[in-house]
């Protein structure tokens, strides 16, 4: 049967009428076709368009060296008070966190470090002459493992990095002073070593993509504060793109710096105006 046909269900009931001769009554029908109700607009309502927000750059943001001068004077009397640099990046979930190090133009630290060297032979008299604060052998594993060594930087000697990482991986490789040879801890090299330990900084991004790194004291003249700014956004922009392309597709690495602040111990944090990108609201 076609679609367009209707079909309809006759019962012949004969109805009786004096006189009249009986005669048919249609008492059901049906309809094979579904009934299609057409949706019929209003033709008073009109489509609203996506209104598009136009993002605003900020008025309050300052080149460094107005920064520095605005936050010198919320900490005064606090020399020590540090610059504090806070840069937040593209990044997404399954991105490898931003990591490096960097040796500043005028280091921001207080103290330096304590280098703890693991050496043998002329080894540990190189290390000693070189200025590191503690140098011996496996002796020195208990006391690291007791707390009577506090080392900020642990070097090693290939000959010993096999006896000591069974004792020291689980206590040093939290914290980050396990010697490894790719941050180059081990070496036979010692001296440049503990030169190096004492000049960079280590720095990390966290898992939101915030990098947050001190890059000066209060009493820094305003031309040091600067050139460490930026300097350390230097090394940031150059951690995002690494040479190592293999690495750069198996862990990609945010790529965009967002936003910059500058804040100090005791001051706001006040968004940088000149330091290569557009600071939005």
């Amino acid at each position: 049967m076609s679609s367009g046909l209707r079909c309809v269900s006759r019962a012949f009931l004969p109805v009786c009428h004096i006189g009249i001769s009986p005669r048919l009554v249609v008492t059901r029908s049906f309809s094979s076709t579904p009934v299609v109700l057409a949706k019929i607009s209003s033709p008073g309502k009109k489509k609203r368009r996506k209104r598009t927000s136009v993002r605003e750059i900020n008025p309050e943001a300052m080149p460094i060296a107005e920064a520095a001068h605005v936050l010198r004077s919320a900490d005064v009397g606090r020399p020590l008070s540090a610059y504090e640099l806070h840069i937040k990046t593209q990044f997404t979930r399954g991105q490898a966190p931003l990591r490096g190090r960097i040796a500043l133009p005028r280091d921001p630290r207080t103290r330096g470090e304590t280098v703890l060297v693991f050496a043998e032979g002329k080894a540990a008299q190189d290390a000693r002459e070189a200025g590191a604060a503690h140098v011996g052998g496996e002796e020195l594993v208990p006391k690291v493992l007791d707390g009577t060594l506090k080392p900020t930087k642990v070097i090693c000697t290939p000959s010993l990095i096999a006896p000591i990482t069974p004792k020291l991986a689980r206590f040093l490789g939290p914290k980050g002073l396990m010697p490894t040879t790719k941050r180059g801890t081990v070496t036979e090299n010692v001296i440049a070593a503990i030169r190096e330990a004492n000049g960079m900084l280590e720095w990390k991004g966290n898992k939101f993509g915030y990098v947050r790194a001190a890059v000066g004291r209060i009493h820094f003249p305003v031309e040091d504060v600067e050139n460490n700014v930026r300097t350390f956004l230097q090394t940031v922009r150059d951690a995002m793109t690494p040479e190592d392309q293999v690495f750069a597709t198996r862990k990609k690495a945010a790529s965009t710096i967002l936003q910059v602040y500058l804040s100090s111990t005791q001051g706001p944090g006040i968004e940088l105006s000149d330091v290569g990108y557009t600071p939005y609201k």
